[in-house]
């Protein structure tokens, strides 16, 4: 496995891997010490994996989590395993979908700055997201190093942070942007969660900041007074020097630390290009979350 740096800061391309094939143990632990370092990895040329594949692959990492597609009784899924997130812009016939069709509307909040699942509880852990069909311009996917950012908050505003904790709701990301509200399923079945507002990563022993746009308020604090920190925090950490622009290729298939990272989609011209993506997630430990 070759790995090459592809930010100053963070974010790595990984080649020489084979994923529709099992992974040996040395394998997985080399992929886990590089999300460790690299907070994001890419690993090129996987045109043969399939969602079987997919899925196996993400399971070597960790308890697989379910869609939230699956709290969607007005939409229908397209991809027929509970464990794939379809980020795409085709029906089941390979023909494209409207902007204004309720699948698409329902993915707007991603193209806000997020940690993958952080209203759940445990949240997730790392993403998998797979590229197998890509337009040719736009549609890139922004990552932030939240572990940069926090290292360069002044001393004043790291002793502010410290002990704080953020309330975490899907609610609240797609009223930010106009998208269906949860329907009586989700909310029943996708509650809110509480996160630190600071991590510590168990393996590197290095800090981070744990924003998303699911962040509604901070725990205890005015909302308003809240809300202002959460964007000052936001601003901070997603400005030019901490962020990696992945331009997708068919076959990538990106790796992210929800720990440490924060990742956006950006637009692209969906009325003239197809896109199919497929997305896993595993979800992080209670223990993780309670240090």
């Amino acid at each position: 496995m070759q790995i090459t740096q592809a930010h100053p800061l963070f974010a790595a391309e990984l080649r020489g891997l084979d994923l529709p094939h099992p992974q040996d143990a040395e394998t997985l632990d080399a992929i886990r010490a590089a999300l460790a370092t690299y907070g994001v990895v890419v690993i090129k040329d996987q045109d043969a994996l399939d969602d079987d594949g997919q899925i196996a692959f993400s399971r070597a990492f960790g308890k697989l989590q379910t869609s939230i597609s699956l709290h969607r009784e007005d939409t229908a899924r397209r991809v027929k395993r509970a464990e794939l997130t379809d980020l795409s812009n085709v029906d089941a016939d390979g023909k494209r979908i409207g902007a204004d069709d309720t699948r698409r509307k329902l993915q707007l909040p991603g193209r806000l700055w997020h940690s993958d699942n952080s209203f759940r509880s445990p949240p997730g852990l790392y993403t998998f997201l797979h590229a197998r069909v890509v337009p040719p311009e736009g549609g890139n996917t922004d990552f932030a190093d939240m572990r940069a950012a926090y290292d360069a908050l002044d001393e004043a505003m790291k002793l502010r942070l410290a002990g704080l904790k953020a309330l975490h709701t899907l609610a609240w990301s797609r009223e930010q942007v106009g998208a269906p509200p949860l329907s009586l399923q989700e909310a029943q079945n996708i509650p809110e969660s509480v996160q630190p507002l600071i991590r510590v990563h168990p393996t590197t022993g290095r800090r981070s900041l744990y924003l998303s746009s699911h962040a509604s308020h901070i725990d205890g604090m005015d909302l308003a007074e809240g809300r202002a920190l959460l964007a000052e925090l936001n601003a901070f950490a997603t400005q030019a020097a901490f962020v990696y622009a992945h331009v997708w290729t068919a076959g990538d298939l990106v790796i992210w630390d929800n720990r440490c990272t924060m990742h956006r989609a950006t637009p692209f011209p969906e009325e003239k290009y197809h896109r199919d993506m497929r997305r896993t997630s595993v979800e992080d430990t209670q223990a993780a979350v309670a240090a």
